[in-house]
């Protein structure tokens, strides 16, 4: 059996959505087992925006100063995976910061080292520029982007 997990991160639900259509063949499949980890920021980042929070977050969010996350379930740490999909948001030309601090993250470094990775992203436009520095962190938590 082949182990798959989505990493992901989303404010409206609309990521995870994106990504259960990418994997819903999947997990039809019984020779696949997809997980799903949530990655949860301490303090959320609330949906939708006010004003003085979508501008507070800029500096943060493009220098990708990482935020403190929950601890990931136990289970989701204890497997090796064939396959990572990374859902993300853009934030400011940048990984949204609770998937930056991710990345940035001993957990990462844990669950991607030599796992080949699919990024998978939700939004409108200018997405190359955050895909470009998604390159850089996945390749210093040593991932096999796909």
């Amino acid at each position: 059996m082949k182990n798959v997990l989505v990493v992901y991160y989303t404010q409206s639900g609309q990521v995870v959505e994106i990504a259960q259509n990418v994997v819903r063949k999947l997990e039809k499949s019984s020779k696949i087992h997809v997980s799903y980890h949530k990655v949860k920021p301490v303090n959320n980042y609330n949906f939708p925006w006010k004003k003085d929070n979508f501008f507070d977050v800029f500096p943060e969010s493009f220098l990708q100063i990482p935020c403190k996350l929950e601890e990931p379930q136990p289970d989701v740490l204890t497997k090796k995976y064939d396959l990572v999909i990374l859902a993300y948001q853009i934030w400011y030309l940048t990984p949204s910061i609770p998937i930056n601090s991710f990345l940035k993250s001993d957990e990462a470094k844990v669950l991607l080292k030599d796992t080949p990775v699919i990024t998978v992203i939700g939004c409108r436009n200018m997405w190359i520029q955050a895909q470009e520095k998604m390159k850089v962190l996945l390749n210093k938590v040593q991932a096999k982007l796909v």
